[in-house]
C-alpha cells in the first residue's frame, strides 16, 4: 500500500519554510555551502536551493556528496556554514557518514543537518537541525521520495 504524505503543494510550503529557517538561523546565506547526499538528498537540496536563492538574492548551487566515492572533489568548507541535506533520516548512519565526509574537507565554522523526513528509530546519536516533517514509522514501513513531477513523499507498507 502506498500513501501520499507530501504532495506538490505541501512540498513547496515545506521547502519554503526550511529555506526561511536556514536563512534565519545563519543570519543570511553569504557563507553557506549546501551539500546533498547522493542519490535522493541531492534532489531535495536542488529543490531547496531554488528557495534559498530567492531569499539570498544570489544563485545557490548544492554540491553532490557521494558517500560511495573514496576520492571526492575538494570543496572549500573551512570557516563556512555547511548544511548537509538528506531525504530521510532513519538510523542516522548515512547522515553521520555525510557529516563526517564534510568535516574531512576542512574545518567548517558550523555543520548543520537538514532532512526532509525524520522517521525516528535512530541508531546514531544524531539529531537534525532542520526537519521538513517528522513521521513515526514502523520498521517494516518505508518512506519513498519520488522525483517525478516535482518532489513528493510516500509511505509504503
Amino acid at each position: 500500500m502506498r500513501t501520499l504524505i507530501l504532495g506538490k503543494e505541501r512540498m513547496e510550503r515545506t521547502l519554503a519554510r526550511l529555506a526561511c529557517e536556514l536563512d534565519e538561523h545563519n543570519r543570511g546565506t553569504g557563507d553557506l555551502v549546501l551539500f546533498g547526499i547522493v542519490p535522493q538528498g541531492i534532489l531535495v537540496a536542488r529543490a531547496l536551493a531554488r528557495y534559498i536563492s530567492e531569499i539570498a538574492g544570489r544563485k545557490v548551487d548544492p554540491i553532490p556528496l557521494d558517500l560511495g566515492e573514496t576520492s571526492r572533489e575538494a570543496v572549500e568548507v573551512s570557516g563556512k556554514q555547511v548544511v548537509v541535506v538528506d531525504d530521510v533520516l532513519y538510523t542516522g548512519r548515512t547522515a553521520h557518514r555525510g557529516v563526517d565526509a564534510v568535516c574531512k574537507m576542512g574545518e567548517p565554522a558550523r555543520v548543520q543537518l537538514m532532512v526532509l523526513i525524520d522517521r525516528g528509530h535512530r541508531e546514531m546519536p544524531l539529531q537534525p537541525d532542520y526537519v521538513g516533517r517528522r513521521i513515526q514509522t514502523k520498521h517494516r514501513e518505508r518512506i519513498q521520495v519520488d522525483a517525478g513531477e516535482g518532489l513528493s513523499v510516500y509511505l509504503e507498507e
